[in-house]
């Protein structure tokens, strides 16, 4: 009997669930031994501008407790071990990879946290995907969406520990809200069973948009319901993050600015990181 090789262990576990079905393989996940924290992300992804790419990395450091890359602030000392995740991180579970060079990907917020992986041993990495397109098997990775005006294509992203692809149907295609609801469905279970939940909030379009206020309005009476929006990241993120009527009426929504030491203060204020 052979052993299991590391490139086999390492290869993310895939469910698919139809609608009407439940997975309680991938559910079962979230009995791991690990901090009952759901941390959630949402924003921005296909057209995503450049100049926030260096926030979403950023973000990334400070959630796997990586120091502060700019080796002219003396303010985080490289030595020192940093604040880092531990707990449940729920994602869109994709990479948007270029139709012309599928060796390279675009930045968005689905890149922020596979990297995670190597350095929180205390983190499950869990996808959920929506089944935007008809399913293509490539040596790039399964394709879950292929649209023909986009210069890239979006694939199941491969560093996660497990991911859950929802589909109407076998012949249907589903729609990108079906993500965050799944997720919320995945989360009231936890809300339930008094976990901590936080919604991060990087950029974002309408779809990011209809769960942040899902999520601010369910947290005006559940505590797990918090959402963080990050100021400065563009898109709904902004809108909300600078809307002081907004803020006042959703005590459950904080915010904090793009970048190393307010993110890190936040995240260490809000439990994210500890």
């Amino acid at each position: 009997m052979y052993s299991k090789p590391a490139w086999l262990s390492a290869s993310p576990s895939l469910y698919v669930q139809s609608d009407g079905q439940s997975c309680e393989r991938f559910f079962a996940n979230f009995f791991a031994n690990t901090r009952h924290f759901v941390l959630r992300a949402t924003g921005g992804c296909a057209g995503l501008e450049e100049k926030y790419y260096s926030g979403l990395e950023t973000l990334s450091q400070v959630l796997s407790g990586l120091p502060q890359a700019n080796k002219h602030d003396s303010s985080t000392d490289p030595t020192e071990r940093q604040p880092r995740f531990s707990g449940f991180c729920l994602f869109g579970g994709t990479r948007m990879i270029l139709k012309d060079a599928p060796q390279e990907y675009l930045p968005g917020i689905t890149e922020v946290f596979p990297p995670m992986g190597k350095h929180c041993p205390d983190a499950r990495i869990l996808g959920i995907v929506a089944k935007a397109g008809h399913l293509r098997t490539t040596p790039f990775g399964l394709v879950v969406a292929d649209e023909p005006e986009n210069a890239f294509v979006t694939i199941i992203h491969p560093e996660q520990h497990s991911v859950l692809l929802l589909q109407p149907n076998v012949d249907s295609k589903a729609d990108w809200h079906c993500e965050w609801r799944r997720c919320l469905d995945i989360c009231q279970a936890h809300a339930s069973n008094h976990w901590q939940g936080l919604l991060l909030v990087y950029n974002g379009g309408p779809v990011s948009e209809a769960e942040l206020l899902t999520w601010a309005e369910l947290g005006l009476t559940n505590d797990f319901y918090r959402v963080l929006l990050v100021q400065d990241s563009g898109g709904c993120a902004d809108k909300y993050a600078y809307s002081e009527a907004f803020l006042k009426a959703h005590k459950n929504v904080f915010t904090c600015g793009n970048d190393y030491r307010s993110m890190q203060e936040t995240l260490l204020h809000l439990q994210a990181i500890t």
